[in-house]
């Protein structure tokens, strides 16, 4: 029977009420490279967990020569002897003492592979019994890291990661993607042994939440599937198997074709944001398809979009009265989301673009890095369960702990900025892989001397943003703390440094020193304006701005809406 809205919300409130004291509330995200706007595969996740203040570090493995002896291990009893040789690899990782292990979300190797995980899935009652977790099996808290350190290629870290489930088991459901400059793999892991692992069609795309999601395989498949022996023995044992034309639909076998709307929605806005034209109206019952073909081809800007989503434009936005119980693909419980862009063109070591929003999507910036990278800043290595202010994740997750108290008047004001801050970060990388290019094919030092260093700049250069956009937040959400009953509180925008938006935007910026009039040209276009002054002139006619600019440390910052509208 399907729900009425009503009757979901009410229900979707008690699944989010009861997700909110785990790590089971993922969103996974797929573009194929053949789908992307710029040819790139894309990898990415969302990493939730409660309570909200869990800090992130951020670390460069360093390669291992030679050393044999070394084991990999988990603080639930999990162990497994390492090669002797390891390969360098990016990892993003739980704070030290948080008591849990290393949870290493992201990791992208010297070989070109990178690794997502995971996303969380839970089977039915009737395979949890069948096929148990192993108790110091595998966890997601050292797996992406067992994969990157030894593998080569995306299809040895799966078989690498398949052989560990054989020889050790899983403690947990889980759902992964290793991918490198050739192809993407997704890896389903059901229970204590079982598992499927599926190479990801270059055409598709795919947003899921904590559901497995494999559909209609064929038992005999080989090339481009990969299945556990005992897979389809037990789902027919069980009598779970759900089949079409000969053929198992993994997911509605694993899970006795149940769904939970917490999960099954953030698969649903996927379509709905990418492939509008796959989809009507959410149905609790639809199995969506893991796969599918986007309307159009997908941007960088669209991936950190459905990250950024809460059911906007539609009757389950989360922001509504009555929806405050949706569970929304943004919420304030992430720590970190991080996107994985694969350049085939790439030198092998530096093929991968991870953009990391520290602290959640929502209301922080992607950071973008090579990976290649040697080092991560300073700052990215502090480790402190309470705030601290030499911190990256803390520097960014002061911003989202300000908007969370009122998304309807702050939300859109932070969105704003650093949304043009991510287009000119896009631009300025765009440039740097070029460069990359370059430095790679002269010296491999000299390549992985400049990775490094451009990713600690963008990394300083944001957390100045950042505490400037912090302080100009926390004084509206201050001054409307203290309103008295009756009087409008102050809906946020941000400003932003008037030189750098304009010569981004194509602007020529010229200043008067006899009466300090700022002059932009474009062309045609000339717009002149002062700092106090909250008229401008363009071309002669006056505009009003929605407050002046003002100068501080020798910058000249104006409203978002002003550099909107350059």
């Amino acid at each position: 029977m399907k729900k009425t809205a009503k009757v979901f919300s009410a229900a979707l409130a008690a699944t989010v009420a009861l997700s909110n004291v785990s790590a089971l509330a993922c969103t996974g995200l797929y573009v194929g490279k053949e789908a992307s706007a710029d040819g790139t595969t894309i990898i990415a996740r969302s990493e939730d967990i409660s309570p909200s203040d869990y800090q992130k570090v951020h670390k460069v493995v360093p390669h291992v020569e030679n050393q044999p002896g070394r084991v990999l291990e988990d603080i639930n009893g999990f162990q497994m002897p390492l090669p002797a040789t390891t390969y360098q690899y990016t990892m993003m990782s739980d704070y030290s003492t948080a008591g849990d292990g290393v949870y290493p979300a992201v990791c992208s190797n010297e070989m070109g592979v990178s690794v997502t995980g995971t996303v969380s899935a839970s089977p039915c009652a009737a395979w949890k019994e069948a096929d148990p977790y192993v108790e110091n099996g595998l966890r997601e808290a050292v797996l992406p890291a067992a994969v990157a350190c030894c593998s080569a290629t995306a299809k040895e870290g799966v078989e690498n990661l398949l052989k560990i489930v054989d020889e050790y088991g899983s403690a947990e459901g889980n759902i992964v993607m290793i991918a490198d400059q050739n192809e993407a793999w997704i890896v389903e892991i059901y229970g204590g042994h079982q598992y499927a692992a599926m190479k990801m069609p270059a055409d598709a795309v795919a947003v899921y939440g904590n559901q497995f999601m494999i559909g209609l395989v064929d038992p005999a498949a080989t090339e481009g599937y990969i299945f556990s022996d005992e897979l389809f023995s037990t789902i027919d044992e069980l009598g779970l198997a759900v089949k079409e034309d000969g053929k198992y639909h993994l997911a509605k076998s694993i899970t006795d074709e149940t769904r939970s709307d917490g999960n099954n929605m953030r698969t649903w806005i996927g379509h709905k944001v990418l492939a509008p034209s796959s989809v009507g109206a959410y149905d609790s019952d639809t199995f969506y398809d893991l796969f599918y073909t986007p309307d159009e081809k997908v941007t960088l800007d669209d991936v950190m979009g459905i990250y950024r989503n809460r059911y906007e434009g539609t009757e389950y936005d989360a922001d509504l009265p009555g929806n405050e119980g949706m569970r929304a693909i943004a919420v304030s419980t992430t720590p970190e989301t991080h996107i994985v862009q694969i350049h085939d063109d790439y030198p092998t070591q530096s093929a991968a673009v991870t953009w990391v929003a520290p602290g959640g999507a929502e209301h922080s910036v992607f950071l973008p890095e090579l990976s290649g990278i040697t080092d991560t800043a300073d700052a990215w290595k502090t480790d402190s369960a309470i705030y601290t202010d030499n911190s990256v994740y803390w520097t960014f997750k002061q911003i989202c702990g300000l908007a969370d108290t009122d998304r309807t008047l702050y939300t859109q004001g932070v969105e704003d900025y650093w949304t043009l801050q991510e287009a000119m970060m896009q631009a300025e990388m765009e440039q740097a892989g070029e460069q990359a290019k370059t430095l790679y094919a002269q010296d491999e030092s000299k390549g992985d001397a400049y990775v490094t260093a451009l990713a600690e700049e963008m990394v300083e250069e944001q957390m100045a943003n950042a505490e400037h956009l912090y302080a100009e937040l926390l004084t509206v959400v201050t001054h409307n703390n203290g309103l008295s009953s009756g009087k409008t509180p102050v809906t946020f925008e941000a400003t932003t440094a008037l030189r750098e938006a304009a010569q981004f935007k194509g602007y020529t910026v010229g200043w008067n020193a006899a009466d300090g009039a700022i002059t932009l040209t474009k062309g045609s276009d000339k717009i002149s304006l002062k700092a106090g002054s909250a008229t401008a002139v363009k071309n002669g006619q006056e505009v009003e701005l929605s407050a002046a600019p003002y100068t501080q440390n020798g910058v000249t910052y104006v409203p978002m809406s002003f550099v909107q509208g350059l």
